[in-house]
């Protein structure tokens, strides 16, 4: 078993993260938050170099799970305020989870989010921690209520699964055809979502194996992007702690950041490494959700106490709008709940375990 990147895995990661650098500074994320049209550009650079094609199967074998992996941590890392974790890590990952695959329908929304439009996932329920399908699909149409759907102001499409007399179906609406937007609040308006009530005819529909099958893809997609957050977060602290000086000397010799730093670091690596084993396990659908949920776990952990210790390294600079910070908080407690939180998700695999064990 390999363990590690490849070579052509590192020299894309390198790649991604210089591209990133300069189409989306730390601080592209702040003006997102004012700015609703900040994302434009950036997105029009990911779209016109390929990012997006990942979305559809690739046949060639060069580009699968693990890439994509390697470009959502990325994205993290730089807190992108981009729909590519929406667009290509959460819808297009259900839809290629479809049973059996290439599905007409599936296959051309699949290409329309290569094509780079804009979709997002709507799987919550209200009042659910876990995801699951909060529509039903009966005499052709599409109804229900989702909460919590990433980037909705901006997608185009919205990917959601439901309840039909044949089974669970993966089914796509178009926005404003039938989908009414109940609320915006976000606790990050870098990258916004928002609840919404549906009652539509869908643009596709197509059967998935089971709801557990159809949303592993998307939990390592989630976790992925979670520990690019973890990463940088950590990268910011560590860099404050060396050259940060108390009593003359840097602050980070003190017991209590570089233990605090310490515990981050294992996290986080807990976390990577749990991430791509799950990237490189979605096609072994019998164990894929496990290690999917675990990973997504792990980083949504990682990356909520990598991101909080950041603040406390800095002190009270952490605290202020003009840094970084709370960026990094933001964007980790929003996706951290993101198709459920590490509680749920742990209580679910042990909830499963145990009934096997009987």
């Amino acid at each position: 078993m390999d363990v590690g990147l490849t070579s052509e895995q590192l020299s894309l990661r390198d790649t991604v993260r210089a591209i990133l650098r300069a189409e989306c500074p730390t601080d592209a994320a702040r003006q997102a938050i004012t700015d609703p049209d900040r994302w434009r550009a950036p997105w029009k650079t990911v779209v016109e170099l390929g990012w997006t094609e990942l979305a559809k199967q690739d046949t060639s074998g060069d580009f699968g799970p693990v890439e994509l992996t390697v470009i959502l941590e990325e994205c993290g890392a730089a807190i992108a305020p981009i729909p590519l974790l929406s667009s290509v890590g959460l819808a297009a990952g259900v839809l290629s989870a479809v049973d059996p695959p290439g599905q007409d329908g599936a296959a051309a929304v699949l290409a329309d989010i290569a094509a780079g439009t804009v979709a997002t996932l709507a799987v919550h329920s209200p009042g659910q921690r876990l995801p699951g399908a909060p529509m039903t699909l009966r005499n052709g149409r599409l109804r229900g209520r989702a909460v919590a759907v990433p980037n909705m102001a901006r997608a185009e499409l919205i990917v959601t699964l439901a309840e039909s007399d044949s089974g669970t179906v993966a089914a796509v609406a178009r926005t404003g055809d039938g989908v009414t937007i109940v609320t915006c609040d976000s606790t990050n308006p870098a990258q916004p979502g928002a609840d919404i009530e549906v009652d539509a005819e869908p643009v596709a529909v197509a059967p998935v194996e089971s709801a557990e099958a159809a949303l592993a893809a998307p939990l390592v997609a989630v976790a992925a992007d979670l520990v690019g957050v973890a990463g940088a977060a950590l990268a910011r602290s560590v860099e404050h702690a060396k050259t940060r000086r108390q009593f003359g000397v840097p602050i980070g010799a003190f017991q209590g950041i570089k233990h605090a730093l310490a515990d981050n670091y294992v996290s986080l690596e807990r976390a990577r490494s749990l991430t791509y084993a799950a990237a490189a396990r979605l096609e072994r659908s019998e164990t894929a959700w496990t290690a999917a949920a675990f990973a997504k776990a792990a980083a949504a952990d990682a990356a909520t106490s990598c991101a909080r210790t950041n603040v406390q390294v800095h002190g009270a600079l952490g605290q202020t709008w003009e840094h970084d910070a709370h960026l990094y908080v933001r964007h980790a407690w929003q996706h951290a709940a993101l198709l459920g939180d590490s509680r749920a998700l742990y209580h679910e695999v042990g909830r499963r375990f145990a009934g096997e064990a009987k």
